[in-house]
């Protein structure tokens, strides 16, 4: 006979795939692999322009499936495309580099590159420079493309993890992200390690931030 345990963990499982159903429903009448790279994600109208296209790029590394390790993530980390730190060494083994800001960097790709190689790097980086100004958002308001630093067991002040929101909270406080670093459902949708989605509570959120259009390339 199951524990109580056992069952409250089928029931969080089918809540899940309740969850993904959903979203799968509201896009079966679209064909991706025919639809230009651009037009995979659809956003709603109050998304801006630049973080539809952050989600975008996002959802294109995870449909293309960057299991950890993987080569792609050298252009996360070490080009102009993602962070820029082409010192660091090639990346070849599983933590050897902590790269979900260098992700986030990537698909936020039409932010200056020297706001890319030095704020998108770490959690603590982030707070250092945005903490203290107006891209620091209420959890309340956060919105799809938003850059959302959760917590891990750590719980550093500043956050442990970065992601992209990709699907504001519902009533129930459940938020769906693109994230790369992490474990979840890969774009082949087995779950890994790697570039993933996943849902998230509003409970693990340390900080959201939302970019402003000085933050941009002309």
């Amino acid at each position: 006979m199951p524990t109580k345990a056992e069952l409250q963990q089928r029931v969080e499982n089918l809540e899940h795939d309740v969850r993904r159903l959903h979203r799968a429903l509201k896009q079966s009448d679209i064909d991706t692999h025919e639809l230009p790279p651009k037009m995979i994600y659809w956003p709603t109208p109050h998304v801006d322009p630049r973080a539809a296209q952050a989600i975008d790029r996002g959802f294109q590394e995870w449909r293309s499936i960057v299991e950890d390790p993987s080569p792609r993530i050298d252009t996360y980390i070490r080009t102009q495309q993602g962070i820029g730190w082409s010192w660091e060494k090639q990346y070849k083994k599983n933590g050897q580099f902590a790269w979900c800001g260098a992700f986030a960097a990537y698909c936020w790709q039409s932010v200056k590159l020297d706001i890319r190689k030095n704020t998108f790097p770490s959690c603590y980086r982030m707070f250092r420079d945005w903490g203290h100004t107006s891209r620091l958002i209420d959890v309340e308001k956060m919105r799809a493309g938003d850059i959302v630093v959760v917590f891990s067991a750590a719980r550093k002040s500043y956050g442990d993890h970065i992601t992209i929101c990709t699907e504001p909270p519902a009533t129930d406080g459940i938020f769906e992200t693109v994230e790369g670093n992490a474990y979840g459902e890969l774009g082949n949708g087995e779950r890994g390690e790697g570039v993933i989605t996943r849902q998230r509570s509003v409970d693990e959120v340390a900080h959201v931030y939302r970019l402003l259009g000085g933050d941009f390339d002309e």
